[in-house]
C-alpha cells in the first residue's frame, strides 16, 4: 500500500507529515518574502551601492536554475524523505549564519548555500502534498498551501521589518527554524516516492515530450512574467519607499505584506470563480491588473494608494498562481507531473534571478522610477501572450478548465 492510499484508511496518523510539509513550503517562501523590507538596510549597513542590492536576491535563486531538475529527478528516482531533511538543514543553517557575515561578500556566499538547499526543498511541497493526501482531498489540501503560504507572506516581511528595526542581523535567525523540522521530518515524515521501472533516459524522453503540449508552454510564460513581476518589484520596493517617502524597514514590511492579503482574496475564491471564462482570458485580466498597479507607483502617489496599487497587484498575482498550476497539472500525464514541475521550477529560478539583475543594471542608467515603467511593460507582454493563447484556445484546441 503506498502513502497515498494509507491515507484513506489513517488520516489522522498523516497530520504531522502535511504540518511538515506545510511549514517547509512557508519556509522556503520566506527566503525571499523575510527579507524585502531588510534591504535598504543591510546596503546601508554594509556599504551597498543600490545597483548591487539585488545580488542578494540572486544569489539566493540562482542555484535552483541548474539544481532544481537535478533534485526533482532525485527525489523521483531514489527518495524524498532525505532530500527533504537535507534539503532544509542546509537552507536552516546557512540561512541563519547570513546574520554573521562580516561583509557583503559573505553574505553572498552564505545566500548561495542558502539558495542550494532551497533547490532541494522548492518543489517538493507540491509533490509532497499530492501523495500524502487521499486523491479527493488534494485540491483541499492544494488550496490550503496557497492560504498559508500567501498568510506566511503577509508576516514574514512585517517580521522582517520588526527585526531589522533592532538590526538586520536578526532578521536571518528565523531561519534556524528549519533545523527542528528536519529534525521532525526525520521522526514523522514517511518515504513518498515510487520509482517507476523506467530508465532515465525513458524518463527523460517522456517529459521532454510533454512539454510540447502548447498550454504547457503558455503556463511556463506565465510562470516566467509572475516572477519577474513578482521579484522585480519587490527587491526595489522597500528601497523605493526608503528614497521617496522615508519610510523605514516596518512600513515597508505592512505595505508588502497588504500584497499578500490581495493574494488570499483571489486565491480563496479563484476555485469558485474559475469556471466562468477560460483560463486564458482569467490570465489577461490578471496581468492587465499587474500593470495598472505598477503603473500607479512611479507616478509617486499618496502612501495609501502605494497600498491599493500592491493590494491590486497581490490580487492579480493570487489569481495567476493556481491558474498556472492548474495550466500545469491539467495537462500533464501524472507519471510525469514531477519533471514537469521541475522544469516549471528552472523556469522561475531564471525568471526571479534575471528580475533583480536586470533592475540593477537598468538602475545604472537611469532612476528608480524606471524599474517600474519596465514591469508596466512586461505586464503588457503578459497580457498579449495571453490573449494570443485564448485566440488559440478559441481555434480550436481543447480548453484548458
Amino acid at each position: 500500500m503506498d502513502a497515498r492510499q494509507s491515507t484513506e484508511h489513517a488520516w489522522p496518523d498523516y497530520r504531522a507529515p502535511l504540518a511538515i510539509t506545510f511549514a517547509t513550503s512557508v519556509a522556503a517562501s520566506s527566503g525571499s518574502s523575510l527579507l524585502y523590507p531588510v534591504l535598504p538596510v543591510i546596503a546601508g549597513d554594509l556599504h551597498v551601492d543600490p545597483s548591487e542590492i539585488g545580488l542578494a536576491m540572486v544569489a539566493f535563486t540562482s542555484p535552483a536554475v541548474v539544481l532544481a531538475p537535478i533534485f526533482g529527478v532525485i527525489g523521483d528516482r531514489h527518495g524524498r524523505k532525505w532530500l527533504l531533511i537535507l534539503g532544509l538543514l542546509l537552507y536552516g543553517l546557512a540561512g541563519s549564519l547570513c546574520g554573521l557575515a562580516p561583509s557583503y561578500a559573505w553574505l553572498l556566499g552564505l545566500r548561495v548555500l542558502q539558495g542550494i538547499g532551497f533547490s532541494a526543498i522548492t518543489g517538493l511541497t507540491i509533490v509532497l502534498l499530492s501523495e500524502l493526501m487521499p486523491e479527493e482531498r488534494e485540491i483541499h489540501g492544494q488550496g490550503w498551501k496557497v492560504v498559508i503560504d500567501r498568510m506566511a507572506m503577509i508576516l514574514a516581511p512585517i517580521a522582517g521589518g520588526f527585526l531589522a528595526a533592532f538590526s538586520w542581523r536578526w532578521a536571518f535567525a528565523p531561519f534556524l527554524f528549519c533545523v527542528p523540522l528536519a529534525l521532525a521530518a526525520v521522526l514523522w515524515m514517511p518515504e513518498t516516492s515510487r520509482p517507476s521501472g523506467d530508465t532515465l533516459r525513458q524518463y527523460f524522453a517522456q517529459t521532454f515530450f510533454a512539454m510540447r503540449e502548447p498550454r504547457l508552454r503558455t503556463a511556463f510564460i506565465t510562470s516566467f512574467t509572475r516572477f519577474f513581476l513578482d521579484y522585480g518589484l519587490f527587491t526595489y520596493f522597500s528601497l523605493f519607499l526608503a528614497l521617496r517617502y522615508g519610510a523605514d524597514a516596518a512600513t515597508a514590511g505592512w505595505l508588502v505584506a497588504i500584497s499578500s492579503v490581495g493574494s488570499i482574496v483571489t486565491a480563496i475564491s479563484v476555485g469558485h470563480i474559475h469556471t466562468r471564462m477560460p483560463t486564458e482570458r482569467f490570465l489577461i485580466v490578471a496581468f492587465a491588473a499587474s500593470g495598472i498597479a505598477t503603473f500607479i507607483l512611479p507616478l509617486h502617489p499618496p502612501i495609501w494608494l502605494v497600498g491599493v496599487a500592491v493590494f491590486i497587484f497581490g490580487m492579480a498575482n493570487g489569481l495567476i498562481s493556481p491558474l498556472q498550476k492548474s495550466l500545469l497539472t491539467r495537462n500533464t500525464k501524472p507519471a510525469l507531473r514531477g519533471g514537469v514541475i521541475s522544469v516549471d521550477r528552472v523556469v522561475q529560478q531564471v525568471s526571479k534571478s534575471l528580475a533583480p539583475a536586470i533592475m540593477g543594471l537598468l538602475l545604472l542608467v537611469a532612476e528608480l522610477e524606471a524599474v517600474f515603467w519596465l514591469l508596466v511593460a512586461v505586464s503588457l507582454i503578459g497580457v498579449v501572450v495571453m490573449a494570443a493563447a485564448d485566440r488559440r484556445r478559441s481555434a480550436g484546441l481543447p480548453a484548458s478548465h
